[in-house]
């Protein structure tokens, strides 16, 4: 017998999705309409303007029953939700599927309280690493489920890449994810009489509060460019990002977890050259699937970028073993029956 399921998270419908989270649940959200039975949705996208949103969510919680409540939002918003979901002493079995890393920190710092993530049937993680910060604050109900993105183009890494070294960012441009610290390196290695050598292309959306500032670094550099949005629902965004000898990705978000981009990056064989936050080691791998830097570190950043520029075969393993891992990152093999099994959704 099938069982309901009720999905509380981000979808930004009806828009194409341009934020990791949004991309990442409506994945989940048809993998369950798929396996499931029963399985309606509240689109938390802009809950903090729309108060509509909570009233929503009240009303499928106190006058429907469901089997299993899927929670998968920000931290904030995850928080406030658990919370709420735990206190109605539902009988439904409460997953938390948690998007980005931080939540096990804030226990530990003593800011989110541990008690209503106790009652959770699961924390659902993107990393080993996060699983272990949960032990630390006495919660063992984790499973580990790595980001995922659906396979839709496979790379051709026996041909060789030539002229100049291409960088690529791919994520939302804000100030917290480094874009001002590439501009830079970029304006530093320039300086060092490497122009000819490299190019930097951004995509994504970019923040208003800097996309004036963002802009005119951008217009300063005569290799640095702005794409716009590259669409990685499609086999022609990865078939571009493939093109690119390396993603840059120097973030110094403390709530970082696996970002998305770095499971487009592997899909792609694109080695990641990424800062060292709190899960980059286990996900990336410094010399494994790319390189790491300590976070905030702009020389550090312009060094590995010089390493590559200067001597383009040091991506040639990198490459072949993000390629490799991204298997671990295929919807198709980590979205299937044997997860909601193992979750217990079907009991």
């Amino acid at each position: 017998m099938k069982k309901s399921l009720l999905f509380l998270g981000a979808l930004d419908y009806p828009n194409v999705p341009k934020a990791g989270d949004a991309v990442k649940n409506r994945y989940l959200l048809d993998f369950f309409k798929r396996e499931l039975g029963t399985v309606e949705y509240v689109d938390t996208q802009r809950w903090k303007r729309n108060p509509l949103i909570l009233a929503r969510v009240m009303r499928y919680l106190l006058f429907h029953r469901y089997d299993n409540i899927v929670i998968s939002t920000s931290n904030v918003s995850a928080y406030r939700l658990v919370r709420l979901t735990v206190s109605l002493h539902l009988k439904s079995r409460i997953y938390y599927f948690m998007i980005g890393g931080y939540t096990p920190v804030k226990i530990r710092d003593g800011v989110y309280r541990a008690e209503p993530f106790r009652k959770l049937e699961r924390i659902v993680v993107e990393a080993d690493k996060v699983s272990e910060l949960y032990h630390e604050v006495g919660l063992d109900n984790t499973y580990r489920l790595y980001n995922f993105k659906p396979v839709l183009f496979v790379p051709d890494l026996s041909v060789p890449h030539e002229g100049p070294l291409r960088f690529v960012f791919l994520s939302r441009l804000t100030r917290l994810k480094g874009i001002f610290h590439i501009l830079q390196s970029a304006g530093d290695l320039n300086a060092a009489g490497l122009a000819g050598r490299f190019s930097v292309d951004f995509y994504g959306r970019i923040d208003s509060d800097i996309e004036e500032e963002f802009l005119a670094g951008v217009s300063r550099l005569p290799n640095v460019s702005y794409k716009g949005f590259l669409n990685m629902g499609e086999a022609d965004g990865y078939r571009v990002l493939s093109g690119y000898d390396a993603m840059l990705l120097p973030t110094m978000h403390e709530t970082e977890g696996f970002p998305g981009a770095v499971a487009d990056a592997a899909i792609a064989g694109l080695p990641v050259i990424a800062s060292d936050w709190q899960y980059a080691q286990e996900i990336i791998g410094d010399g494994v699937c790319g390189m790491l830097f300590a976070t905030g570190d702009n020389a550090a950043l312009t060094e590995r970028m010089r390493a590559v520029i200067i001597n383009r075969s040091l991506l040639e393993p990198l490459r072949r073993n993000a390629l490799e891992r991204s298997s671990l990152y295929d919807m198709d093999k980590v979205l299937d029956r044997h997860l909601i099994e193992e979750l217990g959704m079907n009991r």
